[in-house]
């Protein structure tokens, strides 16, 4: 009996073992700078002089208002059946033709996975948006997250999709500076962002950069970094006559102003020298646009704030900028709309 419950010490030791190093051979390492995957670029709608764009992390079709999660002190990590996934993702695009943008910036947008019950939400957008054009980067590829305990998370495969109404000349996938530690690194994202390349007025180009910036990083160390590897990028672009708008789930307070000491841990504040910079934050400050995850939603008890907008440069002049309260209903952000034309 000693033996047999030294095997089984054994084996259990090892299971944790083989797993970290199996996850450690296929981890994801994207270069510094790829190619995105463009899905389709057919598209060829004419030059209007008023132009939106929409920004929502769609919460991999599976955080709607029923749902928690484990990172914030919830339970879950996984969805919850294909069915509701696929009703959440349906609707999801159904409120996103609704407000009809000349641009869309998607974050969590997942390929077939554990996590999402193997929707393939990338391909189910991308024709439901036909009469776009279409781009992907991947910022999660995990073979397996053990995470919660007894209802793992399982495989992740899942980024940023975009989409444009006008001919995509580039999409590139750029990597944002700052590494997680060893055992972080193999199961969580590796933050980027995706920048498209549009040819609009009088053959200047418009760039486009949709972002989903790290979280739960106590102290905001990785956001940081992320941070001044944007004002970098800033600082570089600013030197060519290009339009530029940045957009997406910033995980930072976009309001330094509202910021308080009770907030949960996982808000951080945009750092000064951003808005030191010649661009501007743009965004709606009359409607939250994430709310917390420790509890499935209920208006009123559960932590809200903002930190999808937009950051646009000198040339951008912004004509309004909207979110629209669904209340959450079928993922864990509101859609955000900024109408703009070029200077």
């Amino acid at each position: 009996m000693t033996y047999l419950y030294i095997g089984i010490g054994v084996v259990i030791l090892l299971i944790p073992i083989a797993l970290i190093l199996y996850l450690s051979v296929n981890e994801y390492k994207p270069a510094e700078i790829e190619n995105a995957r463009i899905i389709k670029n057919n598209i060829s709608a004419k030059a209007k002089k008023t132009m939106s764009l929409t920004t929502l992390n769609t919460g991999y079709s599976s955080l709607d208002k029923s749902q928690d999660f484990f990172l914030e002190g919830g339970k879950h990590g996984r969805c919850v059946s294909r069915d509701k996934t696929q009703t959440n993702l349906k609707l999801i695009v159904r409120m996103l033709r609704q407000i009809n943008s000349d641009f869309y910036f998607l974050q969590e947008v997942d390929q077939p996975c554990r996590r999402s019950c193997f929707t393939n939400q990338m391909r189910y957008i991308s024709k439901k948006f036909n009469d776009y054009n279409s781009s992907y980067a991947y910022n999660y590829k995990v073979k397996y997250v053990p995470l919660p305990i007894f209802k793992p998370m399982g495989s992740v495969m899942s980024g940023l999709l975009s989409l444009s109404k006008y001919k995509i000349i580039s999409s590139k996938r750029y990597q944002l500076k700052g590494k997680e530690s060893f055992f972080k690194r193999i199961f969580f994202l590796k933050r980027c962002m995706m920048v498209n390349t549009i040819t609009c007025k009088e053959g200047r180009e418009l760039i486009l950069i949709n972002i989903h910036l790290s979280a739960y990083d106590k102290g905001g160390y990785l956001r940081k970094q992320q941070i001044d590897h944007l004002i970098e990028y800033i600082k570089e672009i600013s030197k060519t006559n290009k339009y530029v708008i940045i957009g997406g789930d910033w995980n930072h307070l976009l309001d330094n102003s509202i910021y308080q000491e009770d907030m949960p841990e996982w808000v951080s504040l945009v750092p000064d020298k951003l808005f030191k910079t010649s661009y501007k934050m743009v965004y709606d400050k009359t409607v939250n646009t994430v709310r917390s995850e420790d509890t499935p939603y209920i208006k009123g008890k559960n932590f809200e704030t903002i930190i999808d907008g937009f950051l646009v440069s000198p040339a951008i002049e912004v004509v309004k900028v909207k979110t629209i309260d669904h209340e959450f209903k079928y993922t864990d952000h509101n859609p955000v709309t900024i109408t703009f034309k070029l200077k």
